[in-house]
């Protein structure tokens, strides 16, 4: 897949959002034309270390469907209830809530044992944690927790000290901030669910962006994209990667459509409920 050449607008249709898309974000700075860089295969786990599970806990087997479809990347919804780290949707009292430790921590952890890294490949592993809920005493918690497992990322100030498997943490938005600032030494750093051009370079507590598809990009309901939302998605990839930062997007279209647009512009995650789906598209993806 060959990058393709600088995408041009007319009368500035504008690369930051107006002419028909006044409600969204800035997207470019002022007069950037983005060059769009495609993804290119990983020399070892080719375009499937870009595979990202939505919601993976909501397959048969969390977190097990996810790898055994060549996944590198799962997310999980975080609540304290009762005290302990539990993973469900919505927090019910009929849904089943699960330990973060035994569905995610614990099988990584031993994977990591045994192979030296979660795929047996030596390639990194994210996982996203994303907070439903703030406050103090998740924050304490999850932070304990996290320390018991050795094979994650360790952040010791400002020195990032890489694992096989880096743990981001997502959702709520003051208490990941309350987490990264609370503990300088830890086994996570956050992203931001809100990009602008003018944002500063990542540091080792702020690394990642996870935007709404629909609040950044316009599209068919399948994924497709018309030039100026092309140029809209150029401009964020490249703005996000010269600073540091990896790049997904939820709420994206679950198709194929989606995907081949997020390779074609070189976004880091492509997000999926359909593991199958997307495990047969990146194999057959150039």
């Amino acid at each position: 897949m060959s990058a393709r050449k600088p995408v041009t607008v007319l009368l500035g249709l504008a690369l930051f959002g107006a002419a028909g898309c006044a409600s969204q974000p800035e997207a470019c700075r002022e007069g950037q034309v983005a060059t769009p860089a495609a993804a290119q295969r990983h020399p070892v786990a080719g375009h499937h270390v870009r595979a990202h599970a939505h919601n993976d806990y909501e397959h048969e087997r969390p977190l097990l469907d996810a790898l055994g479809h060549r996944f590198y990347s799962v997310e999980a919804d975080l609540y304290l209830t009762d005290g302990k780290l539990t993973v469900s949707h919505l927090n019910l009292p009929w849904e089943s809530k699960r330990s973060l430790e035994q569905l995610y921590l614990e099988p990584l952890q031993a994977r990591v044992d045994e192979q030296g890294s979660v795929h047996g490949d030596g390639v990194p592993v994210t996982l996203w944690l994303d907070l439903k809920q703030g406050g103090r005493e998740l924050v304490d918690a999850l932070h304990a927790v996290l320390e018991k497992y050795p094979m994650l990322t360790r952040i010791d100030g400002n020195e990032v000290h890489p694992g096989a498997v880096t743990v981001v943490l997502t959702g709520d938005a003051q208490g990941k901030r309350d987490f990264v600032s609370r503990y300088p030494q830890r086994r996570a750093v956050r992203d931001s669910n809100d990009y602008s051009p003018e944002d500063p370079p990542a540091d080792s507590a702020w690394g990642y962006y996870a935007l709404n598809w629909g609040d950044y990009l316009d599209g068919s309901g399948t994924g497709q994209l018309d030039d100026a939302q092309r140029a809209r998605l150029a401009c964020i990839i490249e703005n996000a990667h010269a600073q540091g930062r990896k790049v997904r997007f939820f709420g994206a279209p679950n198709h194929p459509d989606a995907w081949r647009v997020a390779l074609e512009y070189g976004v880091d995650f492509l997000g999926a409920d359909d593991l199958q789906g997307l495990d047969t598209f990146l194999e057959g993806a150039p």
